[in-house]
């Protein structure tokens, strides 16, 4: 019998200390031989509308994927994740999360990849982006960080305001304000043309860029990913496909996976006054550790006591 697990029993289960751990398992398997990842399917219509298919075996009891939706002109974001069995290949659950798991391990990815290249003591954050992922990024680095202040931008003033209002941040009129002074810098836009320029940022800061996740998108001047001293992405691969790489595939040579900076096989910062940048497009991997996240606790809390 599938199991069919709603968003409200989802998110009881679900903490973001343990969805950014969930993300670090992720990205240290893929370092290794058992993971097996496909290469997403994903879409855009004519309205707008994008559709993300992505998932991975981890090695362990189960195979995930995800289909998450966005954009559309007619709703947020959606989305639902199929958990099947690696032994028989049946299906076991359908986690219909309506696109949270998608949110909440996007935003830990980025809270991770932050505590692994950010600053000791990081304390102050720019959010470049108003929307809902936007929301879950300003939870998640409070999480990870002490947080003593956020700024954001967006291109429109009213989402700036709201954005603001809602999230107990300061509201700045550029993004030159917005990361004048800041720790972490967290691009989460579907902007297609560069936002952030490497002269804009102050010494010691960290990037983390999660917007650009299909052919097109881009948060990021090509002088960011040329004169930043550590460039991490998810997956390089992935990155000269659908993120900043595909704008500047000349500098490849100078990325390495962040997995490879979790396991201490590549460097990460070396110096407090450092400039690194993390370029995240969102791997299948992430939506299978997330989804094992959800049925291990789930199977604890439905075994007797």
């Amino acid at each position: 019998m599938v199991k069919i697990l709603d968003e409200a029993e989802i998110r009881q289960l679900v903490s973001l200390r343990d969805a950014r751990e969930a993300m670090r398992q992720a990205f240290v398997a893929l370092t290794g031989d058992d993971v097996v990842a496909p290469h997403e399917l994903a879409m855009k219509l004519g309205n707008g509308g994008e559709l993300h298919v992505k998932g991975a075996y981890l090695g362990g009891q189960w195979i995930a994927f995800k289909a998450a939706t966005g954009q559309f002109p007619g709703g947020g974001n959606s989305g639902f994740t199929s958990v099947l069995s690696a032994e028989t290949g049946a299906p076991e659950a359908i986690l219909n999360d309506g696109g949270w798991l998608t949110e909440i391990r996007t935003a830990a990815a980025s809270a991770l990849a932050a505590t692994a290249l950010a600053r000791p003591g990081s304390t102050s954050l720019a959010i470049l982006g108003g929307g809902i992922q936007a929301a879950y990024q300003v939870a998640a680095y409070r999480d990870a960080f002490d947080l003593t202040g956020v700024t954001v931008w967006s291109r429109s003033t009213e989402t700036t305001q709201r954005f603001a209002t809602e999230n107990n941040a300061t509201a700045a009129n550029s993004v030159a304000e917005a990361v004048a002074d800041v720790d972490l810098v967290v691009c989460c836009t579907p902007s297609t043309e560069p936002l952030l320029n490497f002269d804009l940022l102050k010494p010691g800061t960290h990037v983390t860029a999660v917007g650009a996740d299909m052919v097109g998108k881009r948060e990021l001047a090509d002088d960011v990913l040329e004169q930043c001293d550590v460039l991490a992405c998810d997956s390089v691969d992935v990155s000269a496909a659908v993120g900043e790489l595909q704008h500047a595939e000349s500098l490849r040579h100078r990325a390495v996976d962040l997995g490879r900076v979790l396991t201490g096989t590549a460097a990460g910062r070396t110096a407090d006054d450092q400039i690194t940048v993390a370029d995240l497009c969102g791997l299948g991997v992430q939506d299978a550790a997330i989804a094992e996240l959800v049925m291990t606790a789930a199977n604890n809390t439905s075994k007797p006591q």
